[in-house]
């Protein structure tokens, strides 16, 4: 799963992972804990900055849920204190951006 509000960036990640073979569901918006929690996806990419900068907040919430703390939560960000967001808010893994297409098809495959 791939939460992104830039669109061009979502459809570039989108086109990437489904090239390589991933099952790709895309939003450009804010998904709710109880949705994540129904529909349990393998890994999510989550923007920092989603809609109005909760995305870390929303993987603080994965992360201290039962239901959704085996989630692995990649943070993407251009932030340049991203490494420590992502400590603080208990991600798996980060990506910063820009990044290129080995960086994120890798930061995925990690979690396969």
């Amino acid at each position: 799963m791939i939460l992104e509000d830039d669109e061009e960036l979502l459809g570039l990640e989108e086109k990437i992972l489904m090239g390589e073979g991933y099952n790709v569901i895309p939003f450009n918006h804010y998904q709710t804990l109880e949705y994540m929690i129904d529909f349990r996806p393998e890994v999510i990419l989550l923007d920092v900055r989603l809609g109005d900068g909760y995305g870390h907040l929303l993987c603080q919430e994965l992360k201290s849920n039962p239901n959704t703390s085996n989630i692995p939560v990649i943070l993407v960000s251009g932030s340049k204190n991203l490494k420590h967001v992502a400590e603080e808010y208990s991600a798996d893994s980060f990506l910063s951006k820009p990044f290129d297409v080995s960086e994120l098809v890798d930061a995925v495959k990690q979690f396969d």
